[in-house]
């Protein structure tokens, strides 16, 4: 791994290395995306993050999720003095988060974790972010077992901090065919494994979504944090955030996906 800051070659051989049949596609090619401004980036969020951390000095973290280093980058810059712990259930985003603090020295965990039951997590945090990690879990039943583990794992004063990307009226979020076809190709070319495999995995990528989307609105979004937090406060922007974003033709037509934030206090267990 590099000794300067991270590469797409870097993802990418991490990937090959330890990434698993379902996230290959996934993972080795997020960071070309995130380069592109086509897919999800944590920084997309970070006037929200900021707005809703004003006042509050967490002394020790949580990132729920991690594509990669960009997540715990970001936290570091906005808690210079936090304890920062990253899980995540693939050991690709742990390998290139130790590869980042290896390079600028700060101290953060890396840990492997599985959601929805997060059981070897210790708590507890004063503050937890994730971006998109509901949109990952393949149940209603596995999103609300994430949050009460997320709900249990706050300090009574703490805050969980959720972004995502809500599909506008198209339907689906913007690039969506043109990213299954790229996770697709660096898979066949990629993944670790025999010919016929590659091919198979590959088929799979292109004909299944490239995330599924479990809302519809930010009021459904809303309702479901509020089965475990008493004060759940929204954040919306419709503005692209990347130029990729801004010219494609669900943007022009007004139909573009929106940006949301969700700050949760108050566990609801603890009132």
């Amino acid at each position: 791994m590099t000794a300067a800051p991270l590469t797409f070659g870097d993802g990418w051989t991490a990937a090959r290395g330890h990434c698993t049949r379902g996230c290959f596609g996934y993972h080795s090619i997020w960071r070309l995306f995130r380069q592109a401004g086509l897919k999800g980036n944590p920084r997309w969020h970070e006037d929200f993050y900021r707005k809703a951390l004003a006042g509050r000095t967490p002394k020790r973290a949580l990132v729920c999720g991690s594509s990669d280093e960009t997540m715990p980058r970001l936290l570091a810059e906005l808690l210079p003095d936090a304890q920062i712990v990253v899980a995540d259930v693939c050991q690709t985003p742990l390998t290139l988060v130790n590869a980042w603090t290896a390079w600028c020295g700060r101290d953060v965990t890396a840990m492997w974790a599985k959601a929805p039951e997060l059981t070897n997590v210790p708590g507890p945090f004063d503050m937890i972010i994730t971006d998109g990690l509901l949109s990952l879990l393949p149940t209603p039943a596995d999103r609300d077992t994430a949050l009460a583990r997320l709900a249990e794992l706050l300090t009574d004063d703490g805050v969980l901090l959720y972004t995502t990307r809500i599909a506008g009226p198209a339907g689906r979020l913007e690039y969506d065919l043109p990213g299954r076809i790229i996770q697709a190709l660096a898979t066949a070319a990629g993944w670790p494994g025999p010919p016929g495999e590659r091919l198979r995995l590959a088929r799979q990528r292109l004909r299944g979504s490239s995330r599924p989307a479990p809302f519809t609105t930010s009021t459904q979004l809303c309702d479901t944090f509020y089965t475990e937090f008493a004060q759940v406060l929204l954040s919306t922007r419709a503005a692209a955030p990347t130029l990729a974003l801004a010219l494609h033709p669900a943007f022009w037509a007004g139909r573009g996906s929106i940006c949301v934030g969700v700050a949760a206090t108050h566990p609801r267990s603890r009132l």
